[in-house]
């Protein structure tokens, strides 16, 4: 039987390629906002849409995926806007969907999880998290909470759980060119999401479980190391 894995944020470009990546090897529980996308996986996928800053949902999704021993915590909320332009509802809208759901559903499967011997946890962060960049400060602070909660994990489930971060710069996908043109991101300085998907089945294959809690960082100029 292959092991299951939980992937949230699997409607859009890098979830779409870790489901593709890693479908032959996992059974998927795919989880997104747009079910039309979901739809179009193959019938092994299984999946279920919704939004992930709902408690509601949240329950709904953890008690649907149960018994998966590993999850990608791939869903972000990244609107770039100025500071001067939010306000607090808009900052815990952000933590919402970007630390608190993940949270929230790491520690709804963490019996589930621990059957993994070791369990796997992988947050897809981003390089705005040690480089913050103007227009995106709500959404660097949310992912640096949400790496803190992988490095916990290991510590707190005495080895049964572990995590990794993957900090990634540009990746090559429509809500990069939805704030950043060509002239700004040459498509020769984004990342294929097929080699973030690359990078993470080599992490939840065990290569790196000596490093866990670590931060990889991945870009056009960085790798995992062989």
């Amino acid at each position: 039987m292959k092991p299951s894995i939980l992937i949230t944020g699997a409607s859009g470009g890098i979830g779409q390629s870790l489901v593709a990546k890693l479908a032959d090897h996992f059974q998927i529980y795919a989880t997104g906002r747009k079910g039309d996308r979901l739809r179009s996986f193959p019938e092994t996928v299984r999946t279920l849409s919704g939004d992930l800053s709902s408690e509601t949902f949240r329950a709904q999704l953890s008690e649907w995926a149960n018994g998966v021993t590993a999850i990608i915590h791939n869903a972000g909320y990244a609107p770039n806007i100025s500071v001067e332009e939010t306000d607090s509802d808009f900052d815990r809208q952000v933590f919402e969907i970007n630390a608190i759901a993940p949270l929230d559903l790491t520690r709804k499967l963490q019996s589930s999880l621990g059957q993994g011997s070791p369990g796997r946890v992988i947050s897809i962060s981003s390089f705005a998290t040690h480089d913050p960049f103007p227009g995106f400060r709500a959404y660097a602070a949310s992912k640096s909470a949400l790496e803190s909660l992988v490095r916990s994990l290991s510590g707190e489930t005495d080895g049964q759980v572990i995590g990794f971060n993957v900090a990634l710069a540009a990746v090559e996908t429509p809500a990069l060119r939805a704030f950043a043109d060509e002239a700004m991101v040459p498509p020769e300085a984004a990342l294929a999401p097929d080699a973030v998907a690359m990078a993470v089945a080599r992490l939840l294959r065990g290569e790196f479980d000596d490093r866990s809690g670590e931060r990889f960082l991945l870009s056009v100029s960085h790798a995992l190391p062989d």
